[in-house]
């Protein structure tokens, strides 16, 4: 079925369009949840009120856009939502500097895959990681951030600079890392 179809379906209350809407965005849709609310239960519950939201919504879309970025965007306000909700505010701590660490970018970027990169998002502070999400991941800019977080332009800035400092600091220490592993293996090859 193709997506329009399925789109004027679930605007008339057809009960096979949405389940066929379900079907084609779930495994999309979980994989955003889960970026944002590390639970797996409340990742899944983020992902029944996007549905719920988008059911009840969807006679607003109105073909501006992209229907992948209109119910990808509710996802992501229903994880943010559900991530509040459980958590209490997210604490973002203006910053009037930043660490001004040189931002060449680590050979370890061009070696990790997609999914390492994503832990090693996860082991920043959940401001920095949330935000640095937002804008790379989801493509949204400073001013959508701001509004969905409720914080000043500025502050999804600082953090963005802050998050991407301090990944540029944990890939050279991995970089650094990997090339110690190497010598030594090289060192116990010759030795051998």
């Amino acid at each position: 079925m193709k997506l329009d179809s399925i789109i004027q379906g679930c605007q008339n209350k057809d009960k096979k369009c949405q389940e066929a809407l379900v079907r084609r965005y779930a495994p999309i849709l979980i994989n955003i949840c889960k970026r944002y609310v590390y639970d797996p239960d409340l990742a899944h519950d983020a992902l029944q009120e996007c549905f719920l939201n988008t059911f009840k919504y969807i006679d607003k879309f109105a073909y501006k856009g992209s229907f992948d970025g209109w119910i990808k965007r509710i996802a992501v306000n229903c994880a943010l939502g559900v991530r509040k909700k459980m958590k209490g505010e997210l604490y973002i701590h203006e910053m009037e500097q930043v660490l001004h660490v040189t931002t060449d970018i680590p050979d370890a970027v061009s070696k990790i895959n997609e999914e390492d990169l994503l832990k090693v998002v996860e082991g920043l502070p959940e401001s920095c990681a949330i935000i640095f999400k937002l804008f790379v991941l989801e493509g949204y800019h400073h001013k959508e951030i701001a509004e969905m977080l409720g914080i000043k332009e500025s502050t999804s800035r600082s953090q963005l600079a802050r998050a991407r400092e301090k990944l540029i600091v944990r890939l050279r220490k991995m970089e650094e890392r990997d090339f110690r592993i190497m010598e030594n293996l090289f060192i116990q090859v010759q030795q051998g």
